[in-house]
């Protein structure tokens, strides 16, 4: 009896030896946190610079140029700048150009000198006893806005057109020609400007978040390439083809 309860007495310490040599599981360790690359920096459109200043924005959505709002007189001195920009940077001495440019100012010049005329006396009206000043800087302006390189390809390629048109447009109709010349030739810059504008845009969005994950590298199966001059060789016994002297089965059989 006193081996009993001495038995009994053991049993819980033998529960609690038995919990004890429970194997414990270790919790798995978190997974290392992702490689982070640095994402490709946005670059400006056309090779311009990464500081240009772009004009303003129209309440109709569209660029300020230098040829927006113009009167017919000042449209006409403006496609006379525009198309000699074009023959200095676009043609060669010598090509069609240049001499598709002398014939319209032949065929245009008294359009032509009475729109510097008139120009010059919108000037005097706006600005008073500093006309000229600002009639030459608006001038060099407006020669620059042509000239400037990020565009010129497509610039070149919008004129050449217009300027082979001119030259055989009727010397009455230049006002008809100037006005949608001079707005065909504002596409490539204010193109240009719209390519800038997300340029910056992509650019912000760089400057927020410059990293993201690396791509996990991809594994490409290599294979091996077959020698052209081992061709497979196909060996048959003669005894197996001389065992049957028939080619096709029999369907008789």
């Amino acid at each position: 009896m006193m081996r009993a309860r001495f038995a009994v007495a053991l049993l819980p310490f033998a529960l609690a030896s038995c919990g004890k040599s429970k194997t414990e599981v270790a919790a798995a360790p978190p997974p290392p946190p992702p490689v982070m690359v640095e994402r490709p920096m946005p670059r400006p459109p056309l090779s311009a610079a990464a500081n240009l200043t772009l004009p303003a924005m129209a309440p109709d959505g569209n660029f300020m140029t230098p040829s927006r709002g113009l009167s017919p007189i000042a449209t006409a001195w403006h496609l006379r700048a525009a198309l000699n920009v074009a023959v200095l940077q676009c043609a060669k001495a010598g090509e069609p150009m240049e001499a598709q440019y002398n014939a319209f100012l032949a065929a245009h010049k008294t359009a032509l000198n009475k729109a510097h005329d008139g120009l010059k006396a919108e000037y005097r009206t706006r600005f008073g006893a500093e006309w000229q000043d600002r009639f030459d800087d608006d001038m060099t302006r407006l020669y620059n806005f042509y000239a400037q390189p990020p565009a010129r390809a497509a610039f070149c390629a919008a004129a050449a057109p217009l300027v082979a048109a001119a030259a055989t447009t009727p010397a009455g109709g230049l006002d008809g020609f100037a006005a949608p010349a001079v707005a065909a030739l504002d596409v490539p810059f204010t193109d240009f400007y719209r390519a800038y504008a997300a340029y910056r845009t992509d650019l912000a969005a760089w400057k927020a978040n410059r990293f993201e994950p690396a791509s996990a590298p991809v594994q490409i199966a290599s294979v091996q390439p077959v020698p052209v001059n081992r061709a497979p060789v196909l060996t048959v016994s003669s005894d197996l083809l001389m065992s049957d002297t028939e080619v096709t089965a029999n369907s008789a059989r």
